[in-house]
């Protein structure tokens, strides 16, 4: 399987999505992630990059290829890796993938000067605690055998209208 690096390119960050986890990219940050993924959030950082230029016209093509603007967009946040081979049988490729991610994204932070975030992504804020004094009280769902619970009278002119 292929790996390809991932760049942010934008001025702001960017959260990629797949399988339901988001993976938080900051301005300008790189990763080498498999093909695939690379293509997929390309993809999306291309559309939102596109809709702030005011072409929403040119996003999610059917043909890629056939929208310079979009495509230049998507090549600036994708990068195929040549170094990849071929390789079949998808045990053997995954692991070599996970594996060739691994190294690449090693080898790419050596090369960073001393002090760069780079790769690192910032750990997302810690949230305020919620007093519970401040909260109101729970009250109980309402239930069908004590309509009284229920507030305001049904709109007569809507239940005659039918």
């Amino acid at each position: 399987m292929k790996t390809a690096l991932f760049i942010n390119y934008s001025s702001e960050p960017f959260v990629g999505f797949w399988d339901g986890k988001s993976k938080k990219f900051a301005a300008g940050q790189s990763l080498y992630v498999p093909d695939w993924l690379a293509r997929h959030w390309a993809r999306s950082l291309a559309n939102r990059e596109l809709i702030k230029l005011g072409k929403e016209r040119s996003t999610s093509p059917k043909f890629p290829e056939q929208v310079p603007d979009f495509m230049e967009q998507f090549n600036m946040a994708y990068i195929p890796d040549e170094d990849s081979e071929e390789q079949f049988g998808a045990e053997k490729e995954s692991l070599d993938t996970i594996i060739n991610v691994a190294n690449k994204n090693r080898e790419l932070r050596a090369k960073l000067p001393e002090g760069a975030q780079g790769l690192e992504h910032k750990k997302p804020m810690d949230l305020p605690e919620v007093d519970d004094e401040d909260k109101e009280p729970d009250k109980p769902a309402p239930s069908r055998e004590s309509p009284d619970q229920f507030q305001g009278q049904p709109d007569e002119t809507k239940l005659n209208a039918q």
